[in-house]
């Protein structure tokens, strides 16, 4: 039997270096349902994001934005169909100038119970 919950996921700053902001745990399917990604420099700034598998790390073979650009002073939802993430998978990223790039994502989380 499974469980569902709806939750934000994660809320991270980024930086110009890229780091993990969110990992599925063990017996549990994650389901992210909708991204805010949150621009508070006075200047557009850019963003990847990227869908790893564990024990990978990002690339251009895994990306799901790429230098996506974002305005200025601007909160840009974006619902997705989904971005699924199994056990051990996780979402990285990093931004074109440090602490200016806030993402927040909301999801699905599915655990596996006896």
């Amino acid at each position: 039997m499974a469980t569902n919950t709806l939750v934000r996921l994660f809320q991270s700053q980024l930086t110009n270096a890229d780091a993990e902001l969110y990992k599925a745990p063990p017996l549990t399917r994650v389901t992210v349902i909708a991204l805010y990604k949150t621009n508070i420099d006075v200047t557009a700034r850019t963003f990847r994001l990227h869908h790893v598998a564990g024990g990978s790390s990002s690339g251009i073979d895994n990306a799901l934005y790429y230098d996506e650009p974002i305005a200025a002073k601007r909160v840009h939802p974006r619902i997705d169909n989904g971005i699924i993430l199994e056990p051990g998978q996780s979402l990285r990223g990093l931004c074109s100038s440090t602490l200016t790039v806030t993402l927040t994502a909301f999801g699905i989380v599915t655990e596996e119970t006896a």
